[in-house]
């Protein structure tokens, strides 16, 4: 099995790592004969990163590469399988979800034993800056999307009411994470739970965070150490796969109405 890492930083709290079984049985139907399970890993992992965030999700090519941790080959032949049958998207950033990808997977989900998510326990390092004063989230977007960072190599984004920002470290499963808001930002470290982390989470942090004050600081803005302690996903299993199913159904309702 793969492990998934969405990002659900709702109510400002950090994401559960989680592990997609998929029925084997399920590849070979009729329905879904057409779809590898590189493919469906893909279209879930965009899928229940999205699901947490107010706003569409873009991952770069690399993104999904490094958060699925397989082969470039096989993900660069996932992901032009997918765009060719319309399940998925390209943008000027990367890749997204299509209203179809989000209605296949809703088909799928709902099919009786197609797909299990099951959730780790995840401890996460937080870690909240105050503002001195407001930010414009499309001027912050431009200094941090698609941008490198030392250790940190970007995954995804999500704009909307709020700006995330995801990256991965190098040589590491441990990634890290941006909330920002106009006038606050949540950054969180998830550790590498194989033992692979080049360094701790409290250095990660270290280091993200500075990235960050020094960019705030080049904008003229006294930024403020709220707070930062360790914290515990809550989410349970049932919860997560219904929170997926709400969100895959909501998703096609909100499609076929403005359709």
């Amino acid at each position: 099995m793969n492990n998934l890492y969405p990002d659900d930083f709702s109510r400002l709290e950090a994401p559960p790592a989680v592990e997609i079984n998929i029925r084997k049985n399920m590849l070979y139907t009729e329905e879904y004969s057409y779809l590898t399970r590189d493919e469906l890993e893909v279209l879930f992992l965009l899928a229940t990163t999205e699901m947490f965030a107010e706003g569409m999700t873009s991952f770069s090519f690399s993104g999904i590469k490094r958060q699925l941790g397989k082969h470039q080959q096989k993900i660069t032949k996932a992901i032009n399988r997918l765009v060719s049958k319309n399940l998925l998207q390209k943008n000027g950033d990367g890749y997204s979800l299509s209203s179809q990808g989000t209605t296949i997977l809703s088909q799928i989900v709902n099919q009786q034993n197609a797909v299990d998510l099951h959730k780790s326990t995840e401890n996460y390092l937080e870690q909240r800056i105050l503002f001195d004063k407001k930010v414009s989230l499309e001027q912050i977007a431009v200094l941090l999307i698609g941008k490198w960072f030392g250790s940190f190599r970007y995954i995804s984004h999500t704009e909307g009411k709020q700006l995330i920002v995801r990256w991965q470290l190098v040589d590491s499963r441990a990634s890290a994470s941006m909330k920002i808001f106009p006038t606050e930002a949540v950054l969180n470290i998830m550790p590498d739970n194989n033992g692979n982390q080049i360094y701790s989470s409290d250095q990660a942090m270290e280091e993200l965070s500075q990235y960050f004050l020094d960019l705030l600081i080049s904008l003229d803005v006294k930024p403020i150490i709220d707070s930062q302690e360790w914290k515990n996903s809550s989410l349970s299993v049932i919860d997560y796969q219904q929170k997926l199913s709400t969100w895959l159904r909501t998703n096609n309702n909100k499609q076929l109405s403005e359709n």
